[in-house]
């Protein structure tokens, strides 16, 4: 069951298009969104929040139109975006007293719990906490109204190193609960490397893959070698570059690669923003081509 589908979303917005946007989140899994920045990951959490309109296509979330009935689902949706959108002179203290009203299931006692573990001071307005304070704050929220689905949107790019290995840890502790599916985009992917389960990567307004984190990783392999070899062997490479020392490459085939020649090859797992690299040059490759 997907707890999220788009299905043929498609927008212009100038000379950015989202070009026939097609996925779906898997109910109870984690999902990251990867790309660069500008590549469309943001406007497309947006399209999914209906704070954008698509030109065409659909999208259903929870088993929802979120047009039609999106206070409903902001209900079951906890969001944390990397912008600060809370009211500056409230303090976590007073935001609470609306959070209450605006959350059918807020949880007063789950929300201060989580600014005490975040060392998040309750009594300070909004204006006066750090870019990291404000997204702890944002993180905390929405934790504690017993969200369905989890969007976080660049989450941890404001982050120390020490709190963002704690949120990971967080997050795989939710997903001991089946039913909570989270949908995290960011740019960091050695984040995605450590929790997630399935990885999108988009790039100017294109989906280029959704695929299982494991499948992905255990598809494709980075491979080192000299010049020749990329020029004898470059049917079974991906986005091949090339220096004075050689080329590095990904490719689907690295045994093969390995029985042709042997020891001339480097054959190494690849990291996702290396993957990112290589996907993202084939692709230029392509259209260039």
């Amino acid at each position: 069951m997907d707890a999220v589908t788009v299905k043929g979303l498609d927008k212009y917005m100038g000379r950015f298009r989202l070009k026939d946007i097609n996925l779906s989140l898997r109910k109870g899994y984690i999902t990251g969104l990867i790309g660069e920045n500008g590549s469309g990951k943001s406007t497309l959490i947006h399209h999914m929040l209906t704070l954008k309109k698509q030109d065409e296509g659909r999208i259903s979330i929870l088993d929802k139109d979120p047009e039609l009935e999106r206070e409903e689902l902001l209900n079951r949706i906890g969001l944390v975006f990397a912008e600060d959108r809370f009211p500056q002179n409230l303090s976590p203290k007073k935001l609470n007293r609306l959070l209450n009203i605006y959350y059918i299931n807020w949880h007063a006692d789950t929300f201060f719990a989580y600014l005490e573990r975040f060392n998040v001071d309750a009594t300070s307005k909004v204006k006066f906490l750090s870019t990291g304070e404000k997204v702890k704050l944002s993180i905390a929220i929405a934790l504690s109204h017993e969200a369905e689905l989890l969007i976080l949107d660049e989450p941890t790019s404001n982050l120390d190193p020490t709190f963002r290995m704690e949120l990971l840890d967080i997050l795989q502790t939710l997903m001991m609960d089946e039913d909570i599916t989270i949908l995290f985009s960011t740019h960091i992917t050695t984040d995605l490397e450590k929790i997630a389960d399935y990885v999108v990567m988009i790039d100017d307004g294109e989906v280029l893959f959704d695929m299982d984190k494991d499948v992905l990783f255990e598809s494709y392999r980075k491979v080192k070698g000299d010049r020749q070899i990329a020029a004898d062997a470059g049917g079974v490479l991906i986005g091949t570059a090339t220096n004075a020392l050689g080329f590095e490459a990904m490719t689907k085939e690295p045994q093969a690669l390995k029985e042709l020649y042997g020891e001339k090859v480097l054959i190494e797992d690849l990291t996702m923003d290396e993957m990112m690299y290589f996907i993202k040059r084939e692709k230029g490759e392509t259209i260039n081509g």
